[in-house]
C-alpha cells in the first residue's frame, strides 16, 4: 500500500491545479486518471486566459508537464473505489492500492449510460449504478451487470457474494475485466430492457433474458459512482461542496466538472486553486494532530 498526503482523481485542468498548489504548499500528491476527461474533445479553446487559441488536449499535456516538473506523480490508471479507514482513505485501482489523508474527485461528470432502448425509465425500479449501495436487495436473485471492463469486475466482485446469479453483458465489446469465474459472461448485443413497472429482463439479439436487476458498470467509475458508494451527497448528479471544496464527509474534495456550476475549463482551474489551498491546510492539521 503507497501512503500519500493527497491523492487527486483526475488529471484534468481541476485535478492538476490542485496538485499543483499542494505541491507548492509542501504537501506531497499522487494524480491518477485514465484519462483526460472532456478536455479531450475541445479541439479549439479560445475564452481561456493568456492563449488566444488552443487545443484542449495540448492544454491538459502542458499541465501535467507542469506537474510532473514539479517531481508530483502522474499516474494512468483507473480507480475503482474509495473507503475510508482509521488512517485515512484507501483507494484502489486496477493496479495498486493507496492511503491518502485526503481525497480530491476531480474526474468530471460523465456516466456511462449505455445505447439500450428503455433503460432510463427504469432507474431505481432495478437499474442500479453502484453495487454496494443496492446490492442488498437482490440477495439471492439474478443480476446482470453492463460492462466488459475493470470497473464491471469490481462491481461484479461485490454482486456474486449477494446475488444467487451475475451475469455479465458486455453488449458486443471485448472482454478486458478479469472477472470472477462465478459470473456468466454473455457478448451479445443488449436491445432494450422490459419489465411491467420494475425490471424483469432484457432483449438480447439471440433472445430474452430474464432478470432481477440490472447493474451498469461501463468503462471507468464515474465521480457520481465513487461519490455514492462513500455517502457523499450528490445533486443531480453534482458531488455537493462547501465554499472550500470539501464534500459532506470530511476529508474528501471535488472539484471542476463534477459539482454545480458553469462546465468550463476556466472554472476547473478555479475550483482546484481552491481545493487544493483547503487540502494544505487539512493535511498540515493531520500532521499536526499525529505528532502531539
Amino acid at each position: 500500500m503507497i501512503k500519500t498526503d493527497a491523492l487527486v482523481i483526475g488529471k484534468g485542468p481541476a485535478g492538476i491545479q490542485a496538485a499543483v498548489y499542494m505541491k507548492r504548499g509542501n504537501i506531497d500528491p499522487i494524480v491518477i486518471g485514465k484519462g483526460i476527461g472532456a478536455s479531450e474533445q475541445a479541439r479549439v479553446i479560445d475564452n481561456f486566459y493568456g492563449f488566444e487559441t488552443i487545443g484542449g488536449p495540448e492544454l491538459v499535456l502542458r499541465g501535467i508537464a507542469q506537474a510532473e516538473a514539479l517531481d508530483i506523480p502522474v499516474i494512468s490508471d483507473e480507480v475503482l473505489s474509495i473507503t475510508y479507514d482509521t488512517e485515512g482513505f484507501v483507494v484502489k485501482t486496477t493496479t495498486e492500492t493507496y492511503l491518502a489523508l485526503t481525497v480530491l474527485i476531480a474526474t468530471g461528470s460523465h456516466r456511462n449510460i449505455p445505447r439500450v432502448k428503455k433503460i432510463r425509465n427504469y432507474g431505481g425500479k432495478g437499474v442500479s449504478y453502484c453495487a454496494v449501495c443496492d446490492g442488498f436487495f437482490y440477495r439471492k436473485k439474478t443480476v446482470a451487470v453492463i460492462g466488459s471492463a475493470d470497473y464491471a469486475a469490481s462491481e461484479a466482485a461485490e454482486l456474486v457474494e449477494i446475488a444467487e446469479k451475475v451475469v455479465i453483458l458486455t453488449n458486443g465489446e471485448p472482454v478486458t475485466g478479469t472477472f470472477d469465474p462465478r459470473c456468466e459472461i454473455i457478448t451479445d448485443k443488449v436491445i432494450s430492457v422490459y419489465g411491467e413497472g420494475k425490471v424483469q429482463g432484457v432483449e438480447l439479439e439471440t433472445g430474452q433474458l430474464e432478470l432481477d436487476g440490472i447493474f451498469v458498470a461501463i468503462g471507468s467509475a464515474s465521480s457520481t459512482d465513487l461519490a455514492t458508494k462513500m455517502g457523499i451527497e450528490v445533486q443531480n448528479g453534482r458531488l455537493i461542496v462547501n465554499e472550500e471544496m470539501e464534500t459532506n464527509i470530511p476529508g474528501i474534495y471535488a472539484a471542476g466538472d463534477c459539482i454545480p456550476g458553469v462546465q468550463q475549463i476556466a472554472k476547473a482551474v478555479s475550483d482546484g486553486c481552491i481545493a487544493g489551498y483547503a487540502m494544505i491546510a487539512a493535511v498540515r492539521a493531520k500532521r499536526r494532530e499525529a505528532n502531539k
